[in-house]
């Protein structure tokens, strides 16, 4: 997905829309992370002197490890981002917006496309709302409030003398 500055710049008063399906290699190096297929990217290049603004959406689908039961699931991923293009930066720039880019003779999205599609993708996902059999949980207890827990919390026995020094009048009935 690349296009040439001088192609970019004949749209000086409309948006350059686009639509592409693309087939990308090794887009993730994470190990939970089989598969990413069916991308599909669409959005429109705006051109406004020295910069380029870029509204894209991906959809992709994502095939990777179930966290609970490590079993093959697919997620369904979409992202929308606004980037910017400015020919006035220089490649080796640090920049603080991670949205903002340096170009020079050409707008290539393929960079970007990888990196959103990385820092989309849950670190965590499951398809399962059961815990695995093997997750050593029987005796764990869920609390729906602090107030809850503390209620039900175990006093250490070496500090259990110490609890009448807290009793009120209320509890002393």
């Amino acid at each position: 997905m690349k296009w040439s500055l001088s192609e970019l710049r004949k749209f000086q008063n409309t948006a350059f829309t686009f639509e592409e399906h693309l087939s990308l290699e090794d887009v993730s190096n994470r190990q939970d992370v089989l598969d990413v297929s069916d991308i599909f990217t669409e959005g429109s290049i705006k051109n406004s002197g020295h910069e380029f603004y870029v509204d894209i959406t991906i959809q992709a689908r994502v095939k990777m490890v179930d966290s609970r039961s490590g079993e093959d699931v697919f997620y369904d991923l979409s992202v929308n981002s606004f980037e910017t293009y400015d020919e006035t930066l220089e490649a080796d720039e640090k920049l603080e917006d991670p949205s903002l880019h340096p170009v020079l003779h050409e707008l290539d999205l393929e960079p970007v496309i990888r990196e959103l599609i990385n820092v989309s993708i849950p670190e965590v996902y499951s398809e399962s709302n059961e815990l695995p059999d093997s997750s050593n949980t029987d005796n764990w207890n869920v609390y729906g409030s602090i107030e809850a827990y503390e209620k039900d919390k175990p006093v250490d026995p070496r500090l259990k003398k110490l609890e009448t020094l807290f009793k009120t009048d209320e509890t002393e009935d």
